[in-house]
């Protein structure tokens, strides 16, 4: 029978098979050795690249504080909301007034947006007519917050602390919130039937 050819380099005719065992590593686990085959040159830069510069980004955000991090940024630009929040609500309100309120129920437009905006936005808690689920009934004479126009205007701007009333000065431009106020104001006195009275009774705006 003839013996198995063993295959030779294209170069200096050496064996393949011998190439190969030099290649191999003397450690051994369950019977399997591995090749000496080291990461190419590139992956290994990247590596090493990729240590340097997570050490100098820890120096430079964390220990130097040198660079500002995307959450000190977020926390500086809060603090400087919340701080104006005081002056942007006065500039939101001061064109409003209880006589301003008033001559807004007598304009169609204001009263078509703020009633399209309280379907949207309120129908959840009050229904879609204002007779009240999770929140009271606006159109009885009894009213939680205050008594006037701008009670009423304030409760839907500011909210309620510690109830499901929102800030809804915080969701809706200032034009938003004097038109579904305009329309809330409406409903006083329509007296439908719905949630029992609460707060202290009032006289319907006239």
């Amino acid at each position: 029978m003839t013996p198995p050819t063993i295959a030779t380099t294209a170069d200096a005719g050496v064996p393949e098979k011998a190439a190969d065992d030099a290649r191999l590593m003397t450690h051994a686990y369950d019977g399997i050795r591995e090749y000496d085959n080291p990461l190419p040159g590139w992956w290994r830069a990247i590596f090493w690249a990729s240590i340097v510069f997570a050490a100098g980004y820890w120096v430079w955000f964390h220990v130097a504080g040198w660079g500002t991090t995307p959450d000190a940024r977020y926390r500086a630009a809060l603090a400087s909301y919340e701080g104006k929040r005081t002056e942007r609500e006065a500039a939101e309100a001061k064109n409003v007034s209880e006589e301003a309120l008033a001559h807004n129920t007598q304009d169609g437009k204001v009263l078509d947006h703020g009633a399209a905006i309280f379907a949207t936005r309120c129908a959840s808690c009050h229904t879609e007519n204002g007779r009240g689920l999770i929140g009271p009934n606006l159109t009885d004479n009894y009213q939680l917050h205050g008594t006037s126009r701008m009670d009423i205007f304030n409760t839907v701007r500011g909210g309620v602390a510690g109830t499901a009333m929102p800030a809804w000065s915080e969701q809706m431009p200032a034009t938003d919130v004097v038109a579904v106020a305009t329309f809330v104001i409406t409903l006083r006195g329509q007296n439908i039937t719905g949630k029992e009275p609460q707060g202290q009774p009032v006289e319907p705006f006239k």
